[in-house]
């Protein structure tokens, strides 16, 4: 486990990325497989932009309904610091491996 799964997880991230997260996540990669594959009109890109918004309101819900207001003001504040591609990147690779 990294340093920023270790910092997160204290505050509180296997109790944020749910089923629900989880599902968005993987959705959200094969979407951007597709779109990355497809070239003259790509018909995924709006799709892909809606997985996005999805994965950011399940996240956030998850945040007000798992963590405490004090969690989740210290997991906020250190996930806002990562930024949204390092934050997806991040994402990816935590329900990928299997971890929590």
């Amino acid at each position: 486990m990294d340093k920023q799964t270790m910092l997160l997880e204290l505050k509180g991230l296997s109790r944020v990325v749910d089923h629900d997260v989880r599902r968005l996540v993987r959705r959200h990669t094969v979407l951007t497989e597709l779109a990355d594959d497809y070239e003259p009109v790509n018909p995924f890109l709006e799709p892909l932009d809606q997985a996005q918004w999805d994965l950011q309101d399940s996240l956030l819900r998850s945040m007000h309904c798992n963590l405490s207001e004090s969690e989740c003001a210290a997991f906020a504040a250190q996930w806002q610091a990562m930024g949204p591609t390092k934050q997806h990147e991040f994402l990816v690779r935590y329900v990928e491996e299997g971890v929590a």
